[in-house]
């Protein structure tokens, strides 16, 4: 039994991390920084774009993949740490 529930919470971690991956690359790209406007053109023409997505292409790359893989991976420590916290109580 306990193979089975932290295989499945494997699998919903694999599910929840390649949506949460595809949704940061979408959202990157939708919000991506052109490269004929300044910065400061940037911010005035889309003032309500978030801080990490103006400026340099190479800023914004750099902030979203960071934003795409911190979050899985702590996820994981963390549901590994309690799998095997719980398996413990055995």
């Amino acid at each position: 039994m306990a193979l089975r529930t932290a295989c499945g919470l494997f699998r919903l971690w694999l599910v929840f991390s390649v949506l949460w991956i595809g949704g940061v690359g979408v959202v990157t790209w939708w919000t991506f920084p052109s490269d004929e406007l300044p910065v400061s053109w940037s911010i005035i023409l889309d003032p309500g774009a978030p801080s990490w997505a103006v400026g340099t292409r190479e800023e914004a790359v750099r902030s979203a993949t960071l934003l795409a893989l911190i979050p899985p991976a702590l996820l994981l420590a963390f549901g590994s740490a309690l799998v095997w916290a719980f398996r413990g109580f055995r």
